[in-house]
């Protein structure tokens, strides 16, 4: 692509807004001691980038951040920028002390191969659960910053921000703020924002002179913009944005010419020994059917989430030694991916539940308060709790670190996720009729975004690049749980409530509600959370039942 760009006489830039930890076994199977997703980002480390960041799945866990940030500075020199974070490393020859430096460069400013000034710029959304060591500045102090004032002092030919921040203007979103800042020294100068986060496809245009794209969740998608009019100055440029599906065909289509390349050939053949050497190929059993995250309501027998509360949960989430049932409550974003037919590996299990949380409980629950705990959840929704309600939780349960946060946070994301599915299918079926639909012969992404809707060109009105018909989405409840005891079939009165570490606080400040907590009736705090499994965990749960039940 950087060659084919060249003999057409124009810039092709690459970058990367983060997140390339978790979520895939080869990055999280890496054998200790070496940092988790050490070989994958020297494989990673061959893309010729250009702008190169962080985003916060590598700052969980101090190991992770330090090793990151001193392959990628080895690897991309001024090309790893990183504007408004820090890390703490050891002071040699002082035992014990630590001093704090930049993770990466705050800026690189640079010239194309055609000549065009690029001031570019990485900050990452205002991210507080990040580990010990590392410091964010949140973006609205970071442009306050002698330094960013100084950075964006000089007009370039365009501004580009490449950052782990999704482009709306929800709670983590900052890119108003900076973009405004910007517009204050230069009202003109075109900026292109890249950003991520929160796992849409999604497109805004604050102004005429910018444009900001997001490429969704998981590497499926590449996103791509074009500018044209760079040269003149007293208009504004044209922008138009595609969405590539990230798949072999695209790349291939693209390049209209023979894919294959010995670069690529290399680093698919280490990519395969990698797969190997982590043992992701290796079989737990063969899955008899499809299960799906969002393609049907989780009472249906094709839902993921109907097998797991029907049959895995029941089967494996039980103690002998306890004289009440369990009952297991589940966040349903805390599963990132499809179950498909056929052989389930190590692979598989490290993409659907990639984390390691454990099973907690809280034992000798009164049926008649357990059994309300379900609705009050998704009434009130994801980490919707008052502190008030929750606040019996006094310090984080010690089994709830460090896997919880990024847990937590992966669940917020899928939950997005899925309601952007629900726009995409109703945006379709209302604007599309039959006709047009038997012409998108492939499910995927239809992505209805902000920059198509006033365009004049109908090919402009759709963003993606390869046509879809939208992905069948079904309405999916923020928690599910197993089936309480039948009181007319059991004399227990009581049973154990059971869930991931990570809801530990939803859990808590429901039962604390609902049982009149600040009424005088029981208040249930962190010394009644206990380990209900030790030898199981959410990402060895599929393991176990597939090789139970499906071999």
């Amino acid at each position: 692509m950087k060659d084919e760009a060249r003999r057409r006489g124009v810039d092709l830039l690459l970058v990367d807004s983060g997140d390339r930890v978790d979520g895939n076994g080869l990055v999280d199977a890496e054998p200790p001691p070496r940092p988790k997703g050490s070989s994958a980002l020297e494989i990673f480390s061959k893309m010729p980038y250009d702008i190169i960041t962080t985003g916060n799945h590598e700052l969980y866990k101090y190991p992770v951040a330090s090793y990151v940030s001193s392959a990628l500075s080895r690897a991309y020199g001024e090309k790893w920028v990183v504007s408004n974070v820090n890390i703490t490393v050891p002071v040699e020859g002082e035992e014990g002390g630590v001093r704090e430096v930049r993770m990466g460069n705050r800026v690189r400013k640079f010239v194309t191969e055609r000549g065009r000034k690029v001031t570019a710029l990485a900050p990452l959304f205002d991210f507080k659960a990040h580990a010990p060591g590392i410091t964010v500045q949140s973006p609205s102090l970071m442009i306050q910053e002698p330094w960013f004032k100084d950075a964006i002092s000089s007009a370039p030919d365009f501004f580009l921000l490449v950052g782990h921040m999704s482009l709306r203007t929800e709670p983590d979103s900052q890119w108003s703020l900076i973009l405004a800042s910007i517009r204050s020294v230069h009202p003109h100068v075109p900026v292109l924002v890249f950003g991520g986060h929160h796992h849409i496809r999604d497109c805004v245009q604050e102004d005429a002179w910018s444009l900001g794209v997001a490429a969704g969740r998981y590497f499926e998608t590449v996103g791509f913009v074009s500018v044209s009019g760079l040269n003149d100055s007293t208009k504004p440029p044209v922008f138009k944005r595609r969405y590539l599906d990230q798949n072999r065909q695209t790349y291939a289509y693209h390049t209209q010419s023979d894919f294959d390349t010995p670069e690529g050939r290399a680093i698919s053949e280490e990519l395969t020994q990698t797969a190997r050497r982590f043992n992701l190929t290796d079989r737990f059993g063969v899955a008899p059917q499809d299960y799906y995250l969002h393609r049907y309501p989780p009472f249906s027998p094709h839902s993921i989430f109907h097998l797991l509360t029907t049959k895995v949960l029941p089967l494996l989430i039980r103690r002998t030694d306890r004289p009440y049932e369990p009952y297991t409550l589940l966040n349903t974003g805390s599963v990132r991916f499809d179950l498909l037919k056929g052989n389930f590996t190590r692979g598989d299990q490290w993409i659907m539940l990639p984390f390691t949380n454990s099973f907690l409980y809280i034992p000798a629950v009164p049926l008649s308060l357990a059994s309300r705990v379900l609705h009050y959840l998704n009434m009130v929704g994801e980490h919707g709790l008052l502190f008030s309600s929750s606040s019996s939780l006094e310090a984080p349960h010690p089994l709830a670190e460090p896997d919880a946060r990024e847990a937590r946070d992966a669940a917020a994301l899928e939950h997005a996720h899925r309601r952007s599915l629900l726009a995409q299918s109703a945006a379709f079926e209302q604007e599309q009729d039959g006709k047009w639909r038997m012409k998108r012969r492939t499910e995927g992404y239809v992505t209805p975004d902000s920059c198509g809707i006033d365009s004049d060109d109908p090919s402009e009105v759709w963003g993606d690049d390869t046509l879809h018909r939208p992905f069948r989405s079904s309405l999916q409840p923020i928690f599910v749980s197993t089936a309480l005891p039948d009181p007319s079939q059991t004399e227990d009165e009581r049973v154990d409530v059971v869930f991931f570490d990570f809801i530990t606080p939803d859990v808590l400040g429901a039962l604390n509600v609902l049982g009149g907590a600040g009424k005088g009736g029981r208040k249930y705090g962190a010394r009644d959370v206990e380990v209900y499994m030790r030898n199981l965990t959410a990402n060895t749960l599929m393991e176990e039942y597939a090789k139970r039940e499906w071999n």
